[in-house]
């Protein structure tokens, strides 16, 4: 990956629905170089996918948190966090080192739905305790973090 294929990167990660002839005319490239550098990248698992951003609180999704988990599994084991992951309103699970086992993005309705949620959470065998914190303000939320164009130590 060259510095043409970060630049790529770095506009698409912004807007993924930019045209190829937009990209191209910004970077100076013909759109054909474009479109065969983005193939590249995607083959080689640099870009996996493109996704769609809903906003969540025009969906009536207005409650954010984060859920510190508790289980008795082994380092290595993610049968619960498996579990996890299949419950919609849990949008990122991480299997983590240190105070917890995992912890929990989730994004629900109001505070009934989280408590809910965590009702169900707590039937899951093997669950010990939580520790949950309310997002009161989002002030960043990337998908992707931007990719230096020159790496550090080259150029």
């Amino acid at each position: 990956m060259d510095s043409i294929d970060r630049s790529i990167m770095n506009i698409i990660r912004l807007d993924a629905r930019i045209a190829n002839v937009s990209i191209a005319r910004r970077l100076g490239l013909a759109p054909s170089v474009v479109l065969d550098r983005m193939r590249k990248l995607e083959r080689n698992g640099y870009i996996r996918g493109f996704e769609t951003r809903f906003d969540d609180a025009k969906l009536g999704l207005l409650l954010t948190a984060f859920v510190e988990l508790d289980t008795g599994e082994r380092i290595g084991e993610t049968g619960i966090g498996q579990i996890l992951a299949g419950m919609p309103e849990i949008r990122e699970v991480y299997d983590v080192a240190g105070a917890c086992s995992y912890l929990l993005k989730v994004v629900v309705r109001d505070t009934e739905a989280l408590r809910n949620l965590m009702a169900r959470i707590g039937q899951i065998e093997g669950v010990e305790k939580s520790k949950t914190t309310l997002v009161l303000h989002t002030i960043k939320d990337a998908l992707s973090a931007e990719i230096e164009v020159e790496p550090a130590g080259q150029g």
